[in-house]
């Protein structure tokens, strides 16, 4: 009798140990949606670069415009909203700039106030205070990757052709493509005779105080 329930119970622990086996294989074999995907690099990889900025909400809920194909984005206190457009994008790097660069938006003035700076974005009699937001987004989300993801910021300084075109024309509330990748390149080249942050700092007063 004893040997019989021996062998009933092998069988069982086998069986059990076969379920779990394709318990695993099913749970490997998962696949996530485009949508996943960037929500999950939003959460894995942008969202740790704004650790420092204590006492800003970055946001953690994500809204879709299914309609919208362009690569667009945009971020508010508690939500991020993102095309679809952005969702289909192979690149991860691009993917990675433009939700940063929407996050750099509610942290510029945080960033200003390190830097001993009050008040709101001035307007200049050239550049007004929305051109310079963007550009302001743009160095400090290039500046967190170049620091903290250097190889998505090499795979994105490889595309800025393309992200030049990709911010198109100028308009009343942002500077052309070409003006901004060139802000950029300039942080960029003084970044390498000086160093990173102090090239930032630099960067950034230049834009701030633009006429």
């Amino acid at each position: 009798m004893n040997k019989y329930l021996f062998i009933l119970l092998f069988a069982c622990l086998c069986s059990c140990n076969g379920c779990s086996s394709d318990s695993e294989d099913k749970s490997a074999e998962i696949v996530l949606s485009n949508e996943d995907l960037l929500i999950k690099r939003y959460n894995e990889l942008v969202v740790p670069m704004f650790k420092s900025y204590n006492g800003i909400e970055i946001p953690s809920e994500f809204h879709v415009d299914t309609k919208d194909k362009t690569i667009n984005a945009g971020a508010s206190f508690g939500y991020v909203e993102v095309s679809q457009g952005l969702i289909e994008v192979k690149k991860q790097s691009l993917q990675i700039f433009v939700l940063s660069h929407e996050v750099s938006h509610i942290v510029t003035i945080s960033q200003a106030k390190l830097f001993g700076l009050k008040g709101e974005i001035p307007r200049g009699a050239v550049t007004n205070d929305y051109k310079k937001a963007e550009y302001l987004a743009d160095l400090i989300a290039v500046h967190l990757m170049q620091t903290k993801l250097p190889k998505e910021f090499e795979s994105l300084y490889a595309d800025f052709d393309y992200l030049q075109q990709l911010l198109g024309p100028v308009t009343f509330t942002h500077p052309s493509g070409l003006d901004r990748i060139n802000s950029l390149k300039e942080y960029l080249l003084n970044s390498k005779e000086e160093n990173e942050p102090t090239a930032f700092k630099k960067q950034f007063l230049s834009i701030w105080n633009r006429d």
